[in-house]
């Protein structure tokens, strides 16, 4: 079935208010939130992390649960959220939000350090708000610990992951090993288990690097770089985790809350 999209339909006579108040349920702020429509895990991970006091609003752009077998199918998948990132916006901006987060790892990463910040001006400009992506988010992660050395743990094709070895190796860094997963379809990514992913883990961990980062956001991967940090006594990164942590501390909020890695319990 193909599906043709009309983007976003506005009423003659609708108006825009753009007077804020205090939100009664979130009175320290509100965070937009995209995600991709088959991303089932992001919204359920950033709602369990989300402080008293914050709203996620959460908007879930169009994005086909493709079949993947090639580098191709990624490529589509992108092409697919870059024709449909700016909608989710206007339909965030409707919230009045105070920050924007892109809740999908890959994006932030195409075209490399680049294209990473050309997208991160182009979603400040659109939303009118101070905005947080993944690839920044990790950078942030990665000084943080003093890490040069890293390993990436991905549920993708190559053609996602020379891009985030491109923005990593431009920002400093030296990737020395990628562990991707060529899942068969962004469901597929949520389907990992905790015993599948801890073993890619281990594999990541063979080429000693400083700190282990996974991306793509639908892998259930929080519980297990919890794990891992004590078991391997060094700093693992959850990509959506990364992001939101992040997010809060631009927001001047400092909240900790366990059971989401180092960041989250302790930064």
């Amino acid at each position: 079935m193909n599906a043709f999209q009309q983007g976003i339909k506005e009423i003659d006579g609708s108006t825009h208010d753009d007077r804020r108040y205090v939100n009664a349920l979130g009175p320290r702020g509100v965070i937009g939130i995209m995600t991709p429509g088959p991303n089932v895990n992001v919204e359920n991970e950033m709602m369990d992390m989300r402080p008293r006091g914050v709203i996620n609003a959460v908007d879930r752009y169009y994005v086909p649960n493709q079949k993947i077998a090639a580098d191709e199918d990624w490529s589509i998948i992108m092409k697919n959220v870059a024709a449909n990132l700016d909608d989710s916006v206007r339909r965030l901006n409707e919230a009045l939000i105070d920050h924007l987060v892109l809740g999908m790892s890959s994006q932030s990463y195409m075209g490399g350090e680049k294209g990473s910040f050309a997208l991160l001006e182009h979603l400040e400009k659109t939303s009118g708000v101070p905005v947080t992506m993944g690839a920044q988010s990790a950078e942030q992660a990665f000084r943080l610990c003093g890490a040069k050395k890293v390993a990436l743990l991905t549920p993708y094709y190559p053609v996602i992951e020379h891009n985030a070895i491109s923005y990593f190796e431009s920002r400093g860094f030296e990737v020395v090993h990628v562990e991707g997963l060529k899942c068969e379809s962004i469901i597929h990514v949520a389907s990992q288990t905790y015993e599948q992913l801890a073993d890619a883990t281990l594999r990541c961990e063979a080429s000693k690097p400083d700190a282990i980062l996974q991306l793509g956001t639908n892998l259930a991967y929080a519980r297990v770089a919890n794990d891992a940090e004590k078991w391997l006594r060094k700093p693992v990164f959850a990509s959506g985790p990364v992001i939101y942590w992040s997010a809060l501390r631009k927001m001047g909020i400092k909240d900790q809350c366990t059971g989401f890695g180092s960041l989250m319990e302790f930064h």
